[in-house]
């Protein structure tokens, strides 16, 4: 059969599930104005799980699809988890006393496993319309609720918890015959990937009080895993003609994990402040990519093929700032990044690259980076430490393994033949710390720097070859193949 769709925004063919987003939960007002004053944010909903989804064309059958709009994608085959719901806010006033807690961030909801099957043809002719998108997308998780508290005495205020983000499913996409041409500019040929949903934020806490305060960031969520990702062609054309329109994209991408809420004091008496801790990174899964389908693209950064396992970023720490009477800060301290797994890419047909910083084969696997430790500040009467937080550790990258018994020609500027890479991911920097202390008859102040995180290993990386690579640029290497560890925060 045949589509065709002439307008923008106009797809060829949409087969999803769509999961459901979560509600925010109620913010919360409360004032007492000669007692104690409490309130607790509503906490948000979870996201609905997106369900499986199989696309195949007719057994035998040649399907044809034409889209002449911008941002008008061929085909797309989507598992898509809801969006968690927000924690609700929440604000006190209280003449004697104050105690403020921001509700909780909604879980997200998971993608789930997508199967495609498509042999024909794909055509696209205006910018932002990929040829063919096949994904499983986690949501992301609510972020916590935030707090601010003002009070006479003492005024408490606990951020709200940012929510998991939501896993992804398992990714397959099968053709014994795929021809794609896109013409306009960020439109990729095929891209088939699992993408892990990022953890929600923690809530904020701001108080003020003349005698003391108490304040303490929302933890963030952590993000969700991605899954495997396998893709086969048989045979066939992709040729994409705009710039930064790769011809082929798999990638399994964890999550990114969710930042610690910030907490800030202001009091005459006594002052404590806590940085939220960010939340751990997705990990990327494995990733398998076998193709005898020629490539060509024609435009600027316009890979052949690009084939990555990427971990998730940890989370960075909340800051933590105080200022009045005798203080203290605490800066959140940054989580880990996720790892990434294998990734194989076996190549059969002819590859050509035409502009700069067009790869023919662009093989990775990428730890992700370790969250940053949240800054810390202090500035009291006689008496003020901070503690900068501590830096994540950065995740552990995976195998390379690239095949290729083709010819690939690439003509511009740092545009490698092959490139492969295993890269550890780096560790998270530690929380700057400062303070001040002013006293009449003396006064210490203290600040101690958060440390860093470490960084994790590279794995092997091996490039099998056969056939003749022409790279024709500047600065261009007919095969580049590293594996590079980490820098430590």
């Amino acid at each position: 059969g045949s589509v065709e769709t002439l307008q923008d925004r106009s797809a060829g063919i949409v087969v999803q599930s769509l999961g459901g987003g979560g509600g925010n939960g109620g913010f919360v007002v409360e004032g007492a104005l000669f007692g104690a004053s409490v309130g607790i944010g509503g906490k948000g909903s979870g996201g609905g799980d997106g369900g499986d989804v199989f696309f195949r064309t007719a057994n035998g059958g040649q399907q044809s699809i034409i889209t002449r709009g911008t941002d008008s994608i061929g085909l797309v085959v989507q598992s898509v988890g809801g969006g968690g719901g927000n924690g609700g806010f929440v604000g006190t006033f209280g003449a004697i006393a104050n105690l403020g807690i921001g509700g909780g961030g909604g879980a997200a909801g998971a993608g789930k496993a997508v199967d495609a099957t498509y042999n024909g043809s794909v055509e696209t002719f205006k910018e932002r319309s990929a040829g063919i998108i096949v994904q499983s997308i986690g949501g992301g998780g609510g972020n916590g609720g935030g707090v601010i508290g003002v009070g006479l005495g003492l005024t408490v205020g606990i951020g709200g918890s940012g929510a998991g983000g939501g896993a992804a499913g398992k990714v397959v996409y099968n053709s014994t015959t795929t021809n794609i041409t896109t013409h306009g500019a960020d439109s990729a040929g095929l891209i088939v990937q699992s993408i892990g949903g990022g953890g929600g934020n923690g809530g904020f806490s701001f108080n003020g009080a003349i005698a003391a305060t108490i304040g303490i960031g929302g933890k963030g969520g952590a993000a969700g895993e991605a899954e495997t990702v396998r893709a086969t062609i048989g045979g066939g054309l992709i040729h994409t003609i705009g710039d930064r329109s790769t011809g082929i994209v798999a990638q399994s991408i964890g999550g990114g994990g969710g930042t610690g809420g910030g907490s800030a004091g202001l009091n005459l008496g006594l002052g404590i402040v806590i940085g939220g801790k960010g939340a751990g990174g997705g990990g990327g899964k494995t990733v398998d990519f076998i193709n005898g389908g020629v490539v060509q693209t024609e435009g600027i950064q316009s890979h052949g093929i690009m084939a990555q396992s990427v971990g998730g970023g940890g989370g960075s720490g909340g800051f933590a700032v105080t200022v009045g009477g005798p203080s203290f800060s605490l800066g959140g301290n940054g989580s880990s990044g996720g790892g990434s797994q294998k990734v194989y890419v076996e190549n059969t047909a002819r590859i050509t690259t035409d502009r700069d910083l067009s790869i023919g084969i662009f093989a990775q696997s990428v730890g992700g980076s370790g969250g940053d430790g949240g800054l810390a500040g202090a500035g009291g009467a006689f008496a003020a430490v901070a503690v900068g937080g501590q830096g994540g550790a950065g995740g552990a990258g995976g195998q390379v393994e690239v095949k290729n018994t083709a010819n690939i020609t690439t003509k511009g500027a740092l545009a490698h033949g092959i490139l492969a890479q295993s890269v550890g991911g780096g560790g998270g920097n530690g929380g700057s710390a400062g303070a001040v202390a002013v006293g009449i008859f003396g006064a210490a102040g203290v600040a101690i720097g958060g440390g860093g995180g470490d960084a994790n290993l590279s794995d092997q990386v091996t490039v099998t070859h056969k056939g003749d690579i022409h790279v024709g640029g500047a600065g261009a290497k007919a095969i580049l193949a590293q594996s590079v560890g980490g820098s430590g925060g």
